[in-house]
């Protein structure tokens, strides 16, 4: 059997090809590209715990669009699916849905994290 469906979440979770565009582009080295990355998206994932918590989706639907600007960056496709998911539940007051997508942002998230952290590193 493929590798890949032996172990389902090695799925990549990110377009590693993408730092190296932005590290051209921004003549800024993959490091603190990454860590850029990362501590955006972690800062709108706390923003997005805070607001479900508070029942204020407003909040949560502008963190889902802030995160979605930072996955768009690297084609984040998994990231990209739950926060899209996320943002639409809040701006359509389905706590619930958010609720739920936030469940799964929860799971894919701490792969894109461990991802881009490696990619930091220098290129596959």
């Amino acid at each position: 059997r493929p590798i890949n469906r032996i172990i389902p979440a090695a799925e990549s979770q990110l377009d590693v090809g993408r730092i190296t565009e932005l590290e051209e582009l921004l003549g800024t080295d993959r490091e603190a590209i990454v860590e850029t990355l990362v501590t955006e998206l972690t800062t709108a994932v706390a923003r997005i715990n805070e607001g479900l918590a508070s029942g204020d989706l407003a909040e949560v639907a502008a963190s889902a669009h802030a995160a979605r600007n930072s996955a768009l960056m690297i084609d984040a496709q998994p990231v990209l699916r739950v926060l899209r998911q996320l943002e639409n539940c809040a701006r359509n007051n389905e706590p619930e849905g958010a609720m739920a997508a936030r469940a799964r942002l929860r799971r894919v998230w701490p792969r894109l994290r461990r991802q881009l952290e490696r990619a930091a590193d220098g290129p596959d």
